[in-house]
């Protein structure tokens, strides 16, 4: 009977492991190698949830989803409760623009009078960039990942892991 269960949550896993290899492939053209889950589909807001993993050579990722409209600022605040840092916002297609063009014609409708703006007159823009789902490179995780409670409607540790990226240069 354990044996049964166990082999069921095993499948169940690699069944999960599959789907966001998959989809991360589709949606932000990222090749992962999933090689754990660390956490699966937490909340982390009334509307949204985050799955935590381990790929590619033990580098760990976050995967946002949410119900509503969330925008890059909204997914940097979340990663921010969660305890972590972010070493970089993987837009959606690999389009390493994405944001910055974003920024740039938000920044051209609000001041129309002037040809363009540069990238530091628009980093407040590029935070407005819609961004669901998420997926974020972790470039630092401080002893604790945290989840959000709904009922408590605040947050709450969900698993003790550190983990810190190392540069090579």
């Amino acid at each position: 009977m354990i044996v049964l269960i166990m082999i069921d949550l095993v499948e169940k896993n690699v069944s999960k492991i599959n789907q966001i290899e998959k989809f991360c492939n589709d949606y932000f053209n990222v090749n992962l190698q999933i090689n754990k889950i660390v956490l699966n589909n937490m909340p982390t807001s009334h509307n949204s949830r985050t799955t935590v993993f381990t790929a590619n050579h033990h580098t760990v990722y976050a995967l946002c989803l949410c119900n509503d409209q969330v925008n890059l600022a909204d997914i940097k605040i979340i990663i921010k409760k969660m305890g972590m840092k972010a070493e970089k916002y993987l837009p959606p297609e690999a389009d390493d623009n994405y944001f910055l063009d974003y920024g740039q014609n938000v920044f051209q409708s609000v001041f129309p009078g002037r040809k363009s703006g540069t990238p530091d007159e628009t980093l407040f823009y590029q935070t407005l960039t819609p961004y669901n789902p998420a997926l974020v490179r972790i470039g630092k995780v401080n002893g604790e990942i945290r989840q959000y409670n709904n009922v408590g409607k605040k947050w709450q540790p969900a698993i003790e892991f550190s983990y810190l990226r190392m540069q090579v240069l």
